[in-house]
């Protein structure tokens, strides 16, 4: 806008009295004088110009009541600001603001104050006087600390002061008892204050800004297992500890190393047990306890839980699931045998891949017959968590104090160490503890927590947290097997071992057939043997075959040698239009588990025919997709020239992107459990020339260069020096790449649907984060209709519209329908005025129509009774809707808040965060308009591949027949 448009502009606002003037975006260096004749103003928005400053002519305005300067150059303030006593809202953020009038706190009648991004270090004083504020944005201004004048702000609802440097919060700011929303994520916070609980009012799903947020905090308390339940969770987990607490002085010791180095008989000289000659060798896992006194506390005695796991082979697929983080590890090896002999690189890489932040002692045994000799500078330098090593007899008692010494101070600086619980909490856990019992109903389990006065919104945190730390097995969110809470984990260990052991089971190749069950598991009832069952199958170390249910195999059983695979992997290349989608998964180890849990999780695409039961052996597989067109091969190979280790995985046939995408999701899954697995992903080059290039990119380097700002769309080969489309290389493998899979979509008719299962897969797998958390997990596929499903109104956020529910299965989506009775709703809820509702959820809804209009209304058993023509009617007048909806809704950040919005950062944190504002909007909905949750009778499913869907019961049977 030039100087003259600027004027007319101002004179037009005189000429027709007008209270509202936006001139936001129009590159401003300077503000005419006319401007400040417009005494009418009560809104002026300046937002995202390049002012300097303002001129002491504002306080003529002196009707004013929002003023907004955002996204400018301001270095201060004018005094005379002080003058706009109408003033409600003062937007500033993001301009060169280094304090603030000397009597700015005259403004009364400030509401709202926006100061978030200038050079302050600190909250300037005059703040504390607006007494009536009940918003502050301060956010990205390097603050250390909050003063404790912030309890002055009685009235205070909204604070966000995410992006500073605040270590701790001061107990003034728990005075503020009317907040809903405070945002602290980005701090340098270890410790939330128990005195949070006084601020009740923090709402678990207000549009926009999450009610509590503490992301991107190195917080120690409280623990991850509570904060990632969100706000009621850690506001209801505060105010018990206000109610009473202890510190919990237990931890957990993990004893590792093969088998036959003494490991048994080091926990007995530790416990000032006398040696054994005839200890018997530890099958699977052995759980006890060790008590220490604290090195610093006085009168404190520390209790490890110990776990000696058995050094055999065979069980360390088992004990991955029980080598968790914030642990101390032994590392046991027979000095006599030598460190090699004792696999301390393999054992190290274990510990590493599995409870990377966990610190190590390594302990060598049987000292009375050779010295320890071992390289250990050498692998402290590889590996850091090592403390150093520990030289020992069990038979003659050497060494076992000093080394008792050094585990108790490893133990008191274990993060779990001391940690203060709820005396509720450690009630119910010391009942646990104590109990004979060695399983229960989660109806009972429940009821206990409740004779405890464990409350309510803290009992499946509580839960959790004890799975975590493996004092009890519950797979909540698990419907096959939530059935029953096990008290003693060492139970299932024992009787999953003896399948491990078998005989029969190693002579059959992993075959595990029922009447073998009833033999090991002779001291189950049925009911029970049916839950191991499925326990084994939830760890991925058996399925059950397609072909007979009362047959599973043992992937840990599987032979090394592969079947004969060649010649049906070869004829599908053969066949015409055959593509070939390639990546290698390149690992620091191939540790147990890679890729038999991999192989137990797909076995849905097993290739079973006649006698044979599958093409798969221990380091490999071949697979189906379900319409038979397509096969794929994992296996494990070794690079010649790197000697690195590596997992590949290579799918064929005419549209090979969709089934690759579901397998690569299965390996990234399985790839998880190792937190600390060192992975490097490859893609080849596509070899344009036809030279036998053998040159194979980076994945991450390829998708960090088009998640650029301006991405670079192609990249030199360095072997056969040819540009190569980076989008080609990625395409169907990665969301950067959607806008090609769509217009790929719109070109073709051939495989579509196989592109339209991928973008939809790949759709979903972007919300994974959010439906994981309490406030924002429900069904999120869904469009929206006119409540007369005629027509939409040019005031769409005034119209009454209905909102229904889809089926979320990928190539197979569609609407909630009650197959008794389809013309009765069903997951359909009406939303009158839903203005506020739709700023929030609009950049979600256009995303989302942009993947929905390429699905087709396909029949099935879903429909019921239901005419096959009416629902395809329904259907594209859904979509139709959809569609003409995305152009007409007018352009959101996705925040009621926009100065919420304006604090986050361009990119993925912005992404996450609009889409966790949409979720949280979306579950609110849902609540009010259907507290029973009935939710369209979708049923929420968590695939092999670790993507939560919400699915119809047809749709569901086919993860969980």
């Amino acid at each position: 806008m030039n100087q003259a448009e600027l004027l007319e502009r101002i004179k037009h606002a005189a000429r027709t009295k007008e209270t509202v003037l936006d001139l936001s975006g129009q590159n401003l260096t300077a503000l005419p004088a006319e401007l400040w004749q417009l005494t009418n103003l009560k809104r002026l928005n300046l937002d995202h110009n390049k002012l300097t400053l303002i001129p002491p002519e504002i306080s003529k305005l002196i009707k004013l009541e929002k003023l907004e300067i955002r996204d400018n150059q301001l270095v201060n303030l004018p005094a005379e600001i002080e003058q706009l006593k109408a003033l409600v809202e003062l937007k500033l953020n993001n301009n060169r603001l280094v304090d603030l009038p000397l009597r700015f706190g005259n403004l009364k009648n400030l509401k709202e104050l926006g100061i978030g991004g200038n050079c302050f270090n600190y909250l300037p004083a005059q703040i504390f006087h607006l007494n009536n504020l009940t918003s502050l944005w301060a956010f990205n201004l390097s603050l250390t600390t909050l003063p404790k004048e912030i309890e002055l702000l009685r009235n205070l609802k909204r604070l966000h002061i995410q992006d500073n440097k605040l270590t701790k919060l001061p107990l003034e700011l728990c005075k503020l008892t009317k907040l809903i929303s405070l945002t602290l994520g980005n701090n340098q916070l270890t410790v939330l204050p128990p005195e949070v609980g006084y601020l009740t009012e923090l709402k678990e799903f207000p549009y926009g800004s999450p009610g509590l947020e503490l992301t991107g905090n190195p917080l120690t308390s409280p623990q991850p297992e509570i904060v990632d339940q969100g706000t009621k969770a850690i506001v209801t987990y505060c105010r018990q500890l206000l109610k009473g607490s202890e510190r919990k002085w237990v931890s957990k010791l993990l004893i590792v190393g093969e088998g036959g180095v003494g490991k048994t008989s080091l926990l007995r000289a530790l416990n000032g047990q006398p040696f054994d000659k005839q200890e018997s060798t530890t099958r699977g896992i052995a759980i006890g306890s060790l008590s220490l006194s604290h090195p610093s506390e006085a009168d404190v005695t520390m209790q490890l839980n110990t776990w000696d796991f058995g050094g055999q082979e065979i069980y360390h697929a088992t004990h991955q699931f029980f080598l968790t983080n914030r642990s101390l590890f032994l590392l046991a090896w027979n000095a006599r045998l030598g460190w090699e002999q004792g696999k301390l690189i393999y054992w190290l890489k274990t510990i590493r891949a599995n409870a990377p932040d966990s610190p190590i002692l390594l302990v060598a045994t049987h000292i009375d017959e050779r010295d320890a000799d071992l390289p250990l500078s050498d692998l402290q330098q590889q590996f850091p968590e090592i403390i150093g090593q520990w030289e020992i007899s069990n038979q003659a008692g050497t060494g076992i104090e000093a080394l008792r010494q050094a585990i108790t101070n490893a133990a008191a600086q274990l993060p779990l160490m001391g940690e203060r619980w709820p005396t509720t909490w450690l009630n119910f856990a010391n009942a646990l503890r104590n109990s004979q019992m060695r399983h229960t109903t989660p109806q009972k389990f429940w009821g206990v927590m409740n004779k405890h006065k464990v409350a309510p919104t803290s009992q499946r945190v509580l839960a959790t947290w004890l799975h975590e730390l493996g004092e009890i097995l519950f797979f909540q969110d698990n419907d096959e097997l939530n059935d029953l809470v096990i008290f003693k984990p060492q139970w299932v260990t024992e009787h999953i071992s003896k399948v491990l052991e078998a005989e029969e089971v190693t002579q059959r190749n992993g075959i595990f057939t029922r009447a073998c069950m009833e033999q090991l598991w002779r001291d189950l009832d049925a009911p029970m043997r049916d839950h191991f069952l499925r326990l084994m199958e939830r760890f991925d170390l058996s399925y059950r075959t397609l072909e007979n249910k009362d047959i599973s195999l043992i992937v840990e059983r599987l032979p090394f040698e592969p079947p004969n695979y060649e010649s049906l992997w070869q004829s599908k290349q053969q066949e015409p239009n055959c593509k070939e989608i390639i990546m290698k998964f390149q690992l620091s180890e191939v540790l147990p588990g890679i890729p038999t849990w991999f192989i137990a999780r797909q076995h849905r695409f097993t290739i079973e025919e006649g006698e044979r039961r599958g093409i798969h052996w221990r380091t490999g597989v071949l697979f189906q997709d379900r319409e038979q067109t397509h096969l794929a091969l994992a296996k494990i190979g070794r690079d010649d020239k790197t000697n690195a280790e590596y997992l590949q995985l290579t799918v064929r046939g005419a549209m090979p992107h969709s089934f690759f995408d579901l397998l690569k999701e299965g390996i990234e899954l399985t790839l998880r459990r190792y937190p600390g697995l060192q992975i490097t992903r490859l893609i080849p080059c596509p070899d344009p020339n036809h030279e036998n290039c053998l040159h194979e990119f980076d994945y991450a380097n390829l998708v960090k260069r088009l998640e650029r700002e301006q991405p670079k769309e192609s990249i030199e080969c360095p072997s056969c020096l040819e540009n190569i489309s980076v989008t080609k290389l990625l395409f169907g493998l990665h969301w950067t790449t959607q806008d090609a899979v769509l217009a790929r979509l719109d070109e073709i008719q051939d495989g579509q649907s196989e592109l339209r299962e991928l973008v939809q897969s790949q759709f979903l797998r972007q919300f994974r984060q959010q439906q994981k958390f309490l406030e924002s997990q429900c069904p999120n596929l869904f469009v929206l209709r006119p409540d007369d499903r005629r027509v939409w109104s040019k005031d769409i956020g005034m119209q009454r519209i209905n909102l229904q529910l889809y089926c979320q299965m990928p190539g197979h989506m569609h609407p909630t329908i009650d197959p008794t009775d389809p013309k009765q709703p069903c997951g359909l809820y009406p939303i009158d005025e839903p203005q506020k509702w739709l700023q929030t959820v609009t950049p979600y809804y256009r995303r989302m129509v942009k993947i929905l209009k390429f699905a087709t209304p396909l029949v099935g058993p879903w429909l019921g009774v239901m005419e096959a023509k009416d629902y395809e009617t329904i259907f594209k007048s859904d979509i139709d809707f959809a569609k003409e909806l995305a152009g007409k809704l007018p352009d959101s950040k996705g925040f009621a808040d926009a100065d919420y919005a304006d604090a986050l950062p361009e990119g993925d944190r912005k992404l996450d965060a609009i889409d966790g504002a949409a979720l949280r909007a979306l579950r609110q909905l849902l609540d009010q308009k259907d507290p029973s949750k009935q939710w369209g009778n979708l049923k929420q499913i968590l695939t092999p591949e670790g993507d939560y869907l919400w699915l119809c019961e047809h749709h569901a049977k086919e993860f969980h027949p």
